[in-house]
């Protein structure tokens, strides 16, 4: 971390700034001082952090400024620039306050012992800070690669500086070394011995000699004191660098990490009833190291060794040979490249949760965006693992509440007061409704509850849908918006769509059983149209992805093309969707009515033929929407079979020249209108194929008309989504005649 630099101009005395982590320093000049005068000049009480600025700087409210930028400032004002959102658990307070003045203690690293230079320590940790601060940048700069490559020095100096942000923690400064304390009964003879042979008086000051220690010998002499013996205290260090190994986790898009006073070196996890399986350090708004949790697939560092011989040496299975190839000149042009793995949603808020969870109710915690951190604590209480410990977010989340409705609030003021203020600047995110929180809480507590999901997500929709934005509800509609488009490129010509067409509403309550056949049938479906979907246990993830579910039927009852597409997708899906409206809709009449004129028409020039028929019943049942009548579910269920039969056809085997032609075409036509030769020709053609799947024709007219409606859609699908496969199987049937034209977008056989 940058430290500001003495004053050249006092060769005496140094002047002391009192902003952050000034280091004061004495000068170089000799002096006619004794050192406890000298010291007692430049003593000046200092607040010394135990989170560097530059993490801190991570988690800033507004944007991070430069260096010469942030001393302009504070010369101008006298007001230190930098500041972060700060939750006190203590007092439950939740302000911002400037970085210089939050996780750190006045005088922390002082050794009174130490008469010469009183502040050394502080000057040593900057150096680390400054040093680890360029890696970890460079680190933030490769998260878009996904890798990340050290040499092995810096990994060392990562490694240790990791350490020391575990081990300079303000609980380990007076607990790490007291000898009565329950925890160290194993060592309190060790540790009494230590003290007496130092000349030490305290826990403290046992603290800050190893703390010197640390700072003064390199990673791999630590590494052999520990394994010779020789100092005692190294081992706690080794323990860390040789039974973990390190793993960079970036946070999912969407997400981020919280900060705590004690959140560095955290355990997580148990091996055959020990500690320490996973150690955690967040270090950065976007990455973790040594992350928690087994799901995560955390690799193994590539090591990339300088020669062979080097490599030969860095697998010894000697651990002295080992060591000794570590520290020298020819490990150095070592590197070791790690892959950064990216969290999914569920396992970056568990990270948080045991961060959370080891929180102190004396502690604090900082985060850089009030949206993020309330849905974590939404999560975090609403998780039946964290109950016991629910309570520390209830107050944080009544404050971040209070604080964007009043956020909030000025915004609109503003907007109402000045013309000229544009409504896109306003951060529509920024307020939590108060009756869509009530609700969730009341579900999430097991307080209320309801028939079947889909009645709770039914509900949670209404209210949200005359609520304040939300975070919650912002999440659900993008989701929504994605799957929504990636079904509309489907619509094809089904429409165009009568104007003022009346829609039939979904109900709002449907027994438990077809509640569970329709969330496992949309939850795939939209995810796969590229709907991110948690598919989570814990009941807020559930519930968000049951509300996008219903969200996304109420859009496409009232989009006829998108529920076409959706009720042609599967077999199970005409059935389901029917039942989640009341019989007889208005479409339904519409459907029945044309069925009619089909099937009663004698006039063979109104319909020229069965092709065009089968045309005029598709686009009926395409434009009206959802229904409940015989003719539209058959009529799914048989696209469905049929698309799910070809769609399984493997284009990449087709022979040439097929297999060289595009598979899609997703602006693919069908003509309106086909000549009754060319239409008996092809689907009889196409019946006789569907034969050999096992499809029978029917000889009932109704039925027939049907199956020839649904056989015209399958060809509209194959058209735009296997157009080379149906190249194929056109080719296959008898001679086509002159004139044969199937899509607008190709010319008939035999023009020129």
């Amino acid at each position: 971390m940058p430290r500001r630099r003495r004053n050249a101009q006092a060769p005496k005395q140094v002047k002391t700034k009192v902003s952050g982590d000034v280091q004061a320093q004495n000068d170089s000049e000799t002096t006619n001082e004794s050192p406890r005068a000298n010291t007692m000049i430049i003593a000046r009480d200092q607040y010394h952090h135990f989170i560097p600025r530059f993490i801190l700087r991570r988690f800033q409210v507004g944007p991070v400024k430069s260096k010469a930028e942030r001393q302009k400032v504070f010369r101008l004002t006298g007001v230190d620039p930098e500041y972060v959102h700060y939750y006190d658990i203590a007092t439950s307070s939740l302000d911002t306050r400037p970085i210089g003045q939050v996780y750190g203690v006045q005088n922390f690293y002082q050794d009174v012992r130490n008469t010469e230079n009183i502040n050394e320590l502080e000057k040593k940790l900057a150096d680390l800070e400054l040093k680890a601060a360029s890696i970890i940048e460079d680190m933030h700069k490769a998260l878009p690669r996904g890798t990340f490559t050290l040499k092995r020095r810096d990994l060392e100096l990562l490694r240790k500086f990791l350490f020391v942000m575990h081990y300079r923690r303000e609980s380990c400064s007076s607990q790490y070394f007291q000898a009565d304390h329950p925890g160290n009964a194993p060592a309190r003879q060790w540790i009494e011995c230590f003290m007496k042979a130092n000349g030490i008086q305290s826990a403290v000051e046992a603290w800050l000699h190893v703390l010197r220690y640390y700072l003064d010998t390199s990673h791999s002499d630590i590494m052999r004191h520990a394994a010779e013996l020789i100092e005692k205290y190294a081992l706690a260090y080794r323990l860390q660098a040789d039974h973990h190994f390190l793993s960079i986790w970036e946070a999912v898009e969407g997400e981020e990490f919280v900060l705590t006073h004690n959140g560095f070196g955290l355990w997580e996890g148990l091996v055959y009833g020990e500690p320490h399986l996973h150690r955690i350090f967040v270090k950065l708004l976007e990455s973790g190291f040594r992350s928690s949790l087994l799901d995560v697939n955390a690799a193994l560092a590539t090591p990339i060794y300088g020669d062979r011989a080097g490599s030969l040496r860095a697998n010894s299975k000697s651990a002295r040979s080992l060591a000794h190839y570590r520290s020298s000149q020819e490990a150095a042009s070592d590197s070791f490249m790690f892959e950064i793995t990216k969290l999914s949603r569920a396992q970056t808020l568990d990270l948080n949760f045991v961060v959370l969870l080891n929180v102190e109710d004396t502690g604090s915690l900082t985060f850089l965006s009030k949206e993020h951190m309330l849905h974590t604590a939404h999560a975090f209480r609403s998780s039946p693992s964290n109950f016991l410990r629910s309570n520390l977010v209830a107050l944080l989340i009544e404050r971040l509440t209070a604080s964007m409705e009043t956020e909030l609030s000025a915004l609109r003021s503003l907007s109402q007061s000045s013309a000229t203020f544009s409504g896109e600047d306003i951060d529509a995110l920024s307020l939590v409704d108060v009756v869509l929180y009530v609700l969730l809480m009341q579900i999430c507590t097991g307080r209320r509850r309801f028939p079947s999901a889909y009645d709770r997500a039914h509900l949670v929709l209404k209210i949200m849908e005359k609520a304040k934005p939300t975070l919650f509800a912002h999440e659900i509609s993008q989701e929504v918006e994605k799957a929504f488009q990636a079904c509309k490129v489907d619509l094809e010509d089904v429409g165009p769509f009568p104007e003022r067409m009346i829609f039939a509403p979904l109900l709002s309550s449907i027994p438990n059983e077809l509640s569970s056949q329709l969330f496992h049938l949309m939850i795939p479906y939209m995810g796969k149209r590229g709907a991110v979907m948690s598919r989570g246990e814990e009941i807020l993830e559930e519930l968000q992805d049951e509300v996008a579910v219903v969200s996304f039927l109420t859009r496409a009852s009232c989009s006829p093309g998108v529920w076409h597409t959706l009720s042609c997708s599967s077999t199970e899906a005409p059935k389901i969707l029917s039942r989640l409206l009341k019989e007889d809709t208005p479409a339904d009449e519409l459907v029945i009515n044309f069925g009619r004129f089909l099937f009663n028409d004698d006039s063979p020039s109104a319909l020229p033929s069965c092709y065009t028929r089968a045309y005029g019943l598709r686009t009926i049942c395409g434009m009206s929407g959802p229904t409940t009548n015989h003719i539209s579910q058959t009529y799914y269920w048989l696209s469905a079979v049929m698309i799910k039969g070809f769609g399984s056809t493997m284009v990449d085997s087709l022979p040439a020249p097929y297999s060289s032609r595009p598979c899609k075409k997703p602006k693919a036509r069908l003509v309106r209108n086909m000549s009754k030769t060319h239409s008996d020709l092809l689907l009889s053609s196409m019946k006789i194929y569907l034969q050999k799947t096992g499809f029978t024709p029917s000889l009932d007219t109704i039925t027939k008309c049907v199956e020839e409606a649904a056989i015209v859609n399958t060809l509209a699908w194959l058209g735009m989504h296997r157009r080379n496969f149906l190249d194929l199987l056109l080719d296959s049937f008898p001679e086509m005649p002159v004139g044969f034209k199937l899509f607008e977008d190709e010319e008939a056989i035999g023009s020129t």
